[in-house]
């Protein structure tokens, strides 16, 4: 099946404009999906776009998007925290619900899989959740820039060395991070979760998708790709298509 790409844009809810891709398929969409990507990556990163892209050439609609700050999107990424990327979800979401249906499969890539389990609380119609290469909850993440001294205070900001560049927040990035519940929110989930993982993910390690799967009560599946699979999806693309395979799979039994 062949796709499509069309460009879109958004409101975040807070008065920016998020800009946005959408996959479709060549024919009617099965159903629609929204992709949120990692946590500094832009709608057309590796795990976003193949992952999408995969999906659109299989049926489905999916929207991947530019969180707040990041690529064309409005905003200052500074002035962005955990709980701003559960609302960026939360708006994509109901976008997609508000222009064309409401989305059955939301997919977030590394902390955008953390923020959709909190996410999930706002979005009823989602019948799918997967995440790819996720912490399992915000602390994780913190405690690790903390243990390998990637953060640096400076006046009112904070700087965060990710893979090797600085990003600069405000102070209070910190205290959101680390005052979540999504354990709580794990357990709370009602829809089908999906937890992929690559076992030898160097920057989350395996340990979190096994974290993510105990703490969920709900039908819940860790699945665990290729060794050689990365955490950013930057070396195969058969990664992506094993992922979309996998949910296309479900959703043509299970799809309501």
């Amino acid at each position: 099946m062949t796709r499509r790409t069309i460009r879109h844009k958004f409101d975040n809810g807070r008065g920016e404009e998020l800009s946005a891709l959408i996959d479709m398929p060549s024919g009617d969409p099965l159903f629609w999906g929204v992709f949120a990507p990692c946590f500094t990556c832009p709608k057309e990163s590796h795990g976003a776009a193949k992952v999408c892209r995969a999906l659109a050439e299989d049926g489905a609609a999916m929207m991947r998007f530019d969180m707040t700050g990041l690529g064309e999107s409005d905003g200052r990424f500074a002035d962005t925290n955990f709980s701003t990327r559960v609302l960026d979800i939360v708006a994509a979401c109901q976008d997609v619900a508000k222009n064309h249906a409401p989305p059955k499969l939301l997919i977030g890539h590394s902390i955008s899989g953390t923020a959709a389990i909190s996410a999930m609380k706002q979005l009823p119609y989602v019948q799918a959740l997967a995440t790819i290469g996720s912490p399992r909850d915000p602390s994780y993440v913190i405690d690790k820039f903390r243990r390998n001294n990637h953060l640096t205070y400076k006046d009112d900001t904070i700087e965060v060395n990710v893979v090797g560049r600085q990003v600069a927040f405000k102070k209070s990035f910190v205290e959101d991070m680390t005052s979540q519940h999504v354990p709580e929110d794990t357990a709370l989930l009602k829809c089908k979760l999906f937890v992929f993982h690559a076992p030898f993910d160097s920057i989350v390690s395996f340990e979190n998708a096994e974290a993510i799967v105990s703490r969920a009560t709900c039908d819940r599946e860790l699945i665990t790709l290729d060794d050689e699979a990365t955490h950013l999806f930057d070396n195969r693309k058969d990664d992506a298509i094993f992922v979309a395979e996998t949910l296309m799979e479900w959703f043509r039994v299970h799809l309501k």
